[in-house]
């Protein structure tokens, strides 16, 4: 299982021409969000005390892009565990067979994105930063449309996927998780006029999925399906105080930076962990006494209250699927850590308004 010892740290900023310089060396604060909708997750990043030249480098806005990686190295330096010297500062892109592997490590990239915002400012008397925001996928999202194109009568939402796909790619962004495409033939002809984002959420709609830019990539995820393999999260794998339940809000789960961990993805927890929403007097009187738990999909379901006024599902095995994920990470002080709200798989419960209101861009 991955070793939670000796952070570890990248920061890249890239141009057009792929050039670009790693200040991974310095005082830097990042928050990351990524949602589960259309909207590109966004970074924000402070680099402390750059030189001057660097600095302004970045004002003048020469650096189009920017990549964070973090995570943890995994050795002990009690152990004999070694790295190559061929082998510091090279990223490692993490694939599913790699999870939990026996060499420890759990750093990969956790945004990549375009930079959309740059300002300067002082800390205190002596500390200065550069503020960094970017999105993953900005320009395509924003840039990227259609002019004048038909698909002909006969065509399939897989012929419609397959031409938006041919718009993204001078923005580089590749397919990524593609949906399940129903078999239906459309007898009359359709025309296209406008941002391919806007084309991408019809899809969606009809696929009855939801999409997003992840990593230059187009993901497409409908209903239960998950990105990668449930991963276990205990105290000795990074899970930070007691998984809670809530009403309208997921069940929240707090853990150190694990680049495993992806929207849509799985993760495991110890059913008995999970802290309990606790109900308002109102609510047990009005269900009548002790609202009663049925097993519903292999989920514990609290019954007898208002849809909106129900706790969230609670999974018999743990394993829960990650809706959001928010970052946080401070590379010379405390936070490191992933607040994640995550849903039991096949349940039906409803989100709360401020619930969808954190999901959505302000």
């Amino acid at each position: 299982m991955p070793r939670n010892w000796n952070r570890h740290f990248e920061l890249q900023l890239v141009d057009e021409k792929g050039e670009g310089i790693s200040l991974s060396d310095f005082k830097v604060t990042f928050t990351i969000e990524r949602n589960d909708n259309r909207w590109p997750a966004a970074a924000v990043v402070k680099i402390y005390n750059l030189a001057t030249e660097t600095q302004n480098r970045i004002m003048r806005r020469e650096y189009s892009k920017i990549t964070l990686i973090a995570g943890y190295d995994g050795l002990d330096s009690t152990s004999s565990d070694t790295v190559n010297a061929s082998e510091v500062g090279k990223v490692r892109y993490i694939t599913d067979d790699k999870i939990n592997s026996p060499e420890g490590s759990n750093y990969g990239v956790i945004f990549s994105g375009d930079i959309g915002f740059t300002l300067e400012g002082k800390e205190n008397i002596t500390d200065r930063y550069v503020r960094i925001q970017a999105f993953d996928g900005d320009k395509a999202f924003m840039e990227a449309q259609i002019v004048g194109k038909t698909l002909a009568a006969g065509y399939t939402l897989r012929d419609e996927y397959e031409m938006l796909m041919k718009y993204l790619e001078p923005f580089g962004i590749k397919k990524g998780v593609e949906p399940v495409f129903p078999d239906t033939v459309y007898p009359r002809g359709a025309s296209y006029h406008g941002f391919v984002s806007d084309y991408l959420s019809r899809l969606a709609d009809d696929l009855q999925a939801t999409w997003q830019f992840s990593f230059g990539k187009v993901d497409f995820i409908q209903k239960d399906v998950a990105k990668h393999r449930a991963i276990v999260l205990n105290a000795d794998t990074g899970l930070v105080g007691m998984p809670q339940q809530t009403i309208g809000a997921g069940v929240n789960v707090t853990c150190l930076i694990n680049s495993f961990i992806q929207l849509h993805g799985l993760i495991q927890l110890d059913q008995a962990s999970v802290y309990r929403a606790q109900l308002s007097n109102q609510q047990v009187v009005e269900a009548g006494g002790i609202a009663p738990e049925q097993e519903i999909n292999g989920n514990l379901v609290t019954s007898g209250l208002a849809q909106r006024e129900t706790p969230y599902s609670i999974a018999t095995d743990g394993v829960y699927i990650v809706r959001y994920i928010s970052y946080r990470g401070d590379t010379r002080g405390q936070d490191w850590y992933m607040d994640m709200a995550c849903e039991a798989r096949g349940n039906a419960d409803v989100p709360s308004d401020s619930y969808l209101k954190k999901r959505t861009p302000t």
